[in-house]
């Protein structure tokens, strides 16, 4: 064992350890789950809702299995160093980590293992009752590389419509489903100095995600290759109709010094009663939900992402977990990751934490009693359709985009050019970019 392994702790607390003794060690699984008893696992994970909900369960699993779990998570910043420094230079510390949209630059460079052998092999997974199907189509789809499966997908998130049902019942207004209706509506609502009709992110590098959703509903395209992007396609006559659309919502309806607003002044706005409609990642609905720091918990209405010319694609999102390809218990690492994100643990994850990425589990009445069935409805129906690029693009230079595209949505919204003026200069640059490799 290496000092590093030696020096770390496990958070599975004193408390949960003592669940263990009331937990059976069952399965619906039809597999033999003490194949790889008596040895170890380690876990790198990020802090993070998922991580909070799963500890608690671990002792099921070493319970189940005979296979003693260690688990360690680290803020973000530093997971992501020292998943790197671990599965790069295949030390093999970790057996199991936590993977986000770097799942591309891991698997081309065979950091972590392939996944499709272990679950199509009855020994390790019952696929009965696994149900791969089971799994929203954009949320499996982000831990698919060339077609193979590296990621097993664990939460995740997608842009749904956030609004106060009281404030649309007293104007009579019908909730939007396509783009046009939510500008009228947003329009109606819009009360200058009271309730703004609309939030949306406005500051440059935080528009870049929640806008991007909207250019695929128009029918444009943020790159050329969605895996291997050469050239930015963001300056489309589609994407700028798009960006257009954004940022008039903005300007007609949105609260003053929305060029500056990122994910958390939007959703302390929409807490603090202050607008009348927001669209954003579900995950916001626990803060929104919360009666201890919102004023309009229980007031609100879900719906999908309003349709687009040419659809309704929310951008989504989704936290997975991968193996290391260094591990040296891949056996063990392959029944932890049926074990966890098969559909009985992620049922106990949904119900404790209103995280999902299965369509039981959003469709769950136990689910659907704890949080809005209203959510968990829209939640899923965005998450149903596959995105033509990844929620954020596959490329190195992630910062230089977040620049240069959100600058582009920002600096529509403030007037300071159309669309298509600052999108064309924007995909210059950009191409500029990529060409520098």
């Amino acid at each position: 064992m290496s000092p590093f392994r030696k020096g770390l702790r496990t958070l599975v607390t004193s408390a949960a350890l003592s669940l263990a003794g009331s937990l059976a060690a069952t399965s619906a699984f039809a597999v033999d789950w003490q194949q790889a008893k008596g040895t170890e696992l380690f876990l790198g994970m990020n802090k993070h809702a998922y991580t909070d909900a799963i500890t608690p369960l671990i002792p099921e699993f070493e319970k189940l299995t005979g296979i003693k779990v260690t688990m360690e998570s680290y803020a973000q910043d530093e997971f992501m160093n020292k998943r790197l420094v671990d599965l790069s230079s295949g030390a093999g510390t970790f057996d199991i980590v936590m993977m986000d949209q770097a799942i591309v630059q891991y698997a081309g460079a065979n950091w972590i293992e392939p996944l499709d052998s272990y679950f199509s092999d009855p020994k390790v997974v019952d696929a009965a009752a696994y149900d791969m199907a089971d799994f929203l189509p954009s949320m499996i789809k982000d831990g698919k590389v060339d077609g193979k499966l590296f990621g097993i997908p664990i939460s995740g998130e997608a842009q749904i419509l956030y609004y106060r049902k009281d404030l649309l019942d007293a104007a009579g207004v019908t909730v939007p489903t396509n783009m046009d209706e939510l500008l009228a509506a947003a329009v109606k609502l819009n009360k200058p100095g009271e309730t703004a009709g609309i939030l949306l992110r406005g500051q440059k590098i935080h528009t870049a995600w929640n806008s991007s959703g909207f250019v695929w509903s128009y029918g444009g395209r943020i790159f050329d290759d969605p895996m291997k992007p050469t050239k930015a396609t963001f300056d489309s006559p589609e994407a700028a109709a798009a960006i257009t659309m954004y940022a008039k919502l903005l300007q007609e309806a949105g609260p003053p010094g929305v060029g500056n607003y990122t994910w958390y002044e939007c959703v302390s706005d929409f807490q603090q009663g202050k607008a009348a409609m927001y669209i954003d990642a579900s995950v916001f609905m626990s803060q929104i939900e919360d009666p201890s720091k919102s004023t309009v918990a229980g007031k609100i209405g879900y719906a999908a992402m309003p349709a687009g010319p040419k659809g309704a694609f929310a951008n989504t999102g989704s936290w997975m977990l991968s193996m290391s390809s260094s591990s040296k218990n891949k056996v063990g690492a392959a029944l932890f990751l049926a074990w966890a994100t098969g559909k009985e643990t992620a049922l106990k994850v949904g119900e404790s934490a209103g995280l999902g990425v299965r369509a039981s589990v959003f469709e769950s009445p136990a689910v659907q009693a704890k949080y809005p069935a209203e959510w968990a409805k829209a939640t899923a129906k965005s998450m149903q359709s596959v995105n033509p690029e990844p929620g954020f693009p596959l490329i190195t230079q992630i910062d230089e985009w977040l620049d240069i595209y959100g600058g582009a949505v920002n600096a529509t919204i403030l007037k300071q050019a159309d669309a298509q003026t600052n999108l064309s200069a924007a995909a210059k640059k950009m191409d500029d970019v990529l060409a520098r490799k």
